[in-house]
């Protein structure tokens, strides 16, 4: 028998200049499992904070009856942070030795030490390490905000064994459309201020949308005939009562007609044209209002545009030989064999902490404390662009125009403003915002945004999907489909790896690079095998 863990009544959450939702009433029961998922901005990191009690609603209320677990996403301040993990552990009322026996169990890692500062963890060890928090506290409801996040195949595999074990409900949110097929029964879509409800995975709630969208099309197209025809019917009633009123005013002029008849004809032609023209007004009003609901709100630009080299040409870009990764003093991978050409699609995977943002980084060039030693060779004015993880080109005191043009000198106003509506900033209101308060798929946008205003033959990006809300992957994706230069990838979202055409994929295991059998068009083999490298 299912039993209630939360129920809202009349819930709403308003901003200074938005409502984000109002009147919600949710029921969440023992064994749901939930994705919540809706547009960056659209109120549902919002929303499992109010159910989580650590903000207050606008309006309405929430009735929990067992306990209940927030996760929230990485906040990348935890990353510059002096504070322990023992500490931060103790802050959260859990002690060490309980964590340190879950991550063991779950995720057999080690790795992270009690006397460790927070700063020195990845991002999925922190992950890591709020799951086992929420682990320790038995909660019955888990509310789970991006945390596939920062996670390797492995931190994915038993996040994905924890919650199909787990006896409570969870509300999870997650931009990765494959893993919630993997743990999720119902799909939430929090859109246009209100929650709709979809029973099934996200590939059930998919395909509904597709046909909501074709059916919405067929009523449009339907519609727009009948306001089209009707606008012509009211086209020829008004000739055909010109028509009528100069047949009436002869008729009022014939001087053999009384009086009382030349009025007849008179308040006839005037009653016939009014209550003709009456009701074909209303019906184009009535159509007119129709064809506005069934449009559907497009978004200005639907297609992400990056700038590409006009040389083309199938080269050699980047090519390294019997060579070694170092950071610091420790070594992360050893006989690095690899060719990088003008037009491949690269995806590199592995273990967290296993070497592939340094590698990423040392291809490109931004070395810092990451050495890679060797035979390299780099073709001559070789351009490339580097987005990491942490956005770390941004500076967060500087408005978006300003951000653009520290980042490209030489780009006048009007390529500034245009290449930062390529990436879905518009609005005056939007440009002159400052990076300080966007959200992260917008903070993830500004940031390609910055670093593809020019031509570059190797675009490398570190976990592009983290933050950034499955609408937006898809435009982004749509856009690496015509990007003719070398692409890198360092990502385990399987989803958006299949979009952009991956054809080679590489797994870090055992300090070295290794080929992949499997490709992400066959997504079940391309996960299944990455897991059996990583576990």
């Amino acid at each position: 028998m299912s039993k209630t863990i939360l129920t809202t009544h009349n819930l709403s959450f308003e901003l200074p200049h938005e409502t984000l939702f109002e009147k919600l009433n949710i029921s969440i029961e023992r064994g749901d499992r939930i994705g919540l998922v809706g547009r960056n901005g659209s109120g549902k990191s919002t929303l499992l904070k109010i159910l989580a009690h650590q903000i207050e609603p606008s309006n309405g209320s929430i009735e929990t009856r067992y306990s209940a677990y927030y996760l929230p996403q990485l906040d990348f301040s935890l990353l510059e942070s002096k504070e322990s993990v023992e500490l931060y552990v103790a802050r959260h009322g859990s002690s060490w030795p309980f964590i340190q026996k879950t991550l063991l169990q779950w995720f057999k890692t080690n790795a992270i030490q009690p006397a460790q500062w927070l700063k020195t963890l990845s991002g999925g060890e922190i992950v890591k390490l709020h799951l086992s928090l929420a682990q320790a506290q038995h909660p019955e409801l888990l509310l789970l905000d991006e945390p596939t996040n920062h996670l390797d195949a492995a931190g994915l595999q038993v996040l994905k064994n924890f919650l199909m074990s787990f006896s409570g409900a969870f509300v999870i949110v997650s931009h990765d459309p494959f893993f919630l097929d993997l743990v999720v029964d119902n799909i939430w879509e929090l859109e246009g201020k209100i929650i709709t409800r979809y029973g099934g995975n996200y590939a059930f709630y998919s395909e509904q949308k597709r046909l909501a969208r074709e059916a919405k099309a067929r009523d449009y197209e339907a519609t727009q005939k009948e306001l089209k025809k009707a606008k012509r019917s009211l086209q020829v009633e008004q000739k055909r009562a010109a028509r009528s009123k100069k047949e009436g005013r002869k008729q009022v002029h014939d001087r053999s007609m009384s009086a009382m008849e030349r009025g007849f004809f008179k308040n006839k032609a005037s009653k016939t044209e009014s209550r003709q023209r009456k009701k074909l007004e209303e019906i184009i009003q009535t159509r007119t209002g129709r064809v506005a609901e069934l449009k559907e709100k497009k978004r200005r630009v639907t297609h992400l545009v990056f700038e590409q080299d006009a040389r083309g040409a199938r080269r050699t870009l980047v090519r390294v030989e019997n060579s070694i990764l170092k950071v610091g003093e420790q070594t992360l991978l050893t006989d690095i064999n690899l060719q990088i050409m003008y037009g491949d699609r690269i995806v590199l995977v592995g273990r967290n902490g296993s070497g592939k943002s340094s590698l990423a980084k040392a291809i490109v060039g931004q070395y810092g404390d990451v050495e890679l030693a060797g035979k390299i060779q780099k073709s001559e004015n070789l351009k490339t662009a580097y987005v990491d993880q942490k956005y770390q080109i941004i500076d967060y005191h500087l408005n978006l125009i300003e951000n653009i043009k520290i980042y490209n000198t030489n780009l006048s106003d009007e390529e500034i403003r245009r290449q930062l509506a390529r990436f879905l900033f518009y609005r005056e209101e939007d440009v002159h915002k400052k990076a300080a308060i966007l959200s992260g798929g917008e903070t993830a946008r500004l940031t390609l945004a910055m670093v593809t205003a020019g031509q570059i033959d190797l675009l490398v990006l570190d976990e592009p999907t983290n933050n950034l809300d499955i609408e937006t992957l898809d435009a982004i994706a749509d856009a690496l489909e015509d990007f003719q230069g070398a692409l890198i990838v360092v990502s385990h979202n399987i989803h958006f790896l299949e979009r952009i055409g991956i054809e080679t994929a590489l797994v870090i295991h055992q300090q070295r690079i290794e080929g992949m059998l499997s490709l992400p068009t066959n997504p079940k083999t391309f996960y299944d095998e990455i897991v059996s490298k990583e576990i």
